[in-house]
């Protein structure tokens, strides 16, 4: 059975860092924890880093994860597989305003999933 904070890779389990604190969540004194598992494509992480974050804002996996839950805490779901989509068309159309960016997001993505 697949556990929190793990994403099936190929044949291969991933362990993504858990993110908590309060550098992701402010200092206030709260008694609970919600955890919630989020299944996304690898193209919805992709999506979710592009266009919302900088560089050196992923240069570690706890700051990739805490970023791409940070969009989807504020957009939704919906809202993430429509940046995916949207990202998708304007590939296709040549119309990406930062092809590089988008790379570095893809490189990213593939290092945590393959770490």
């Amino acid at each position: 059975m697949e556990r929190p904070s793990e994403k099936l890779a190929g044949n291969a389990l991933v362990r993504l860092p858990v993110v908590s604190g309060a550098r992701w969540f402010g200092p206030e004194a709260r008694p609970f924890a919600l955890r919630i598992e989020v299944p996304l494509t690898f193209g919805e992480m992709v999506a979710a880093l592009y266009g919302v974050v900088q560089p050196d804002e992923i240069g570690n996996d706890e700051d990739l994860c805490g970023n791409v839950a940070v969009t989807l805490l504020i957009e939704g779901l919906a809202g993430v597989e429509s940046r995916a989509a949207k990202l998708s068309r304007d590939e296709q159309k040549g119309s990406v305003e930062s092809p590089e960016f988008l790379a570095s997001c893809r490189q990213r993505v593939a290092a945590l999933l393959a770490s």
